[in-house]
């Protein structure tokens, strides 16, 4: 699968690189070579992993992010190259000449598609649809603040009256945790390679988050991650203080590798979301909305 998310959660791992190989050791035991152009995303969970800087570096010379997750799974940092895109300087420029309209604009488009797919999320789990009457209501900047309406009406009707999403909370919401932390690694990728300066957002603004943008691009697709959950505690019976084990993260990391109907083309997930970002950079370079994420929901 080109889409493999790496995550290592044990203890007393050493991380290097061996002749295009992620090499995986442990008290000088080589345990797993993974080939690095397999590679999407490497997550580390254990607070007890080397690397070597050889392995950094290479992994910055080919684009792949290495995410480090704390407490609960919430993402303390990500590893990504300085330099991307040959065309890194114009289209950097470009963000920063992005009007003030056009911000508004494209934050409007992707608050719709993320609402439209939480609403594609209930209906498709049989759930009341309280979220549709409300696109028509979404505005440029989303100035009414629809996406918090939406979003407080979405997790109720997903995981009940008594849910509430708290990143320090367990069950439940540490495995939301880590299928974001695996869709933000995904889209930082993506972000990079076309030569966006991640930093630069189009809504999310915070001094202490240098991936600004990624939290704006990847909002479409928590939806899928939300539906995974759901579909993971449902069938399993399980109660919100399970642990996430290696099994279910297994289970979260393949979201990226689900084969989706998207513009009338099937294609992984990882992929759409490719094209999500070039749709990104293309509504800068050309002055012009023309993001658009739809995707339809897989019969999982």
């Amino acid at each position: 699968m080109h889409g493999n998310i790496v995550e290592i959660g044990t203890d007393n791992k050493k991380l290097s690189v061996q002749a295009g190989f992620l090499r995986i050791s442990e008290q000088n035991e080589v345990i797993k070579d993974i080939p690095l152009d397999l590679i999407l995303s490497l997550v580390i969970t254990s607070p007890t992993v080397v690397y070597t800087q050889p392995l950094l570096q290479r992994l910055a010379e080919d684009g792949i992010p290495l995410i480090v997750c704390g407490k609960n799974f919430i993402p303390s940092g990500i590893y990504l190259p300085l330099t991307g895109h040959y065309k890194q300087s114009h289209i950097q420029r470009q963000q920063f000449e992005t009007s003030v309209i056009l911000q508004k604009r494209l934050w409007q488009q992707i608050v719709i598609e993320k609402v439209k797919q939480q609403a594609a999320v209930l209906k498709k789990l049989g759930k009341t649809d309280l979220l549709t009457p409300l696109i028509t209501k979404i505005t440029s900047g989303d100035s009414k603040n629809i996406e918090a309406m939406a979003a407080k009406r979405y997790f109720t009707a997903l995981f009940g009256k008594n849910f509430k999403r708290d990143v320090e909370a367990l069950g439940i919401n540490s495995f939301l945790n880590y299928g974001y932390a695996v869709m933000r690694a995904c889209v930082a990728r993506f972000v990079i390679a076309m030569g966006l300066n991640p930093a630069l957002a189009v809504k999310h603004q915070n001094k202490l988050n240098p991936l600004c943008l990624v939290d704006d691009l990847m909002e479409p697709f928590r939806p899928l991650v939300d539906y995974t959950v759901y579909k993971v505690f449902t069938e399993n019976k399980l109660t919100d203080n399970e642990e996430l084990t290696p099994a279910y993260k297994k289970i979260l990391s393949g979201i990226l590798d689900w084969d989706l109907k998207a513009k009338n083309i099937v294609s992984p997930v990882y992929l759409i979301i490719e094209d999500f970002v070039r749709q990104y950079t293309d509504s800068i370079t050309e002055k012009q909305v023309v993001l658009f994420s739809k995707y339809i929901l897989p019969n999982v």
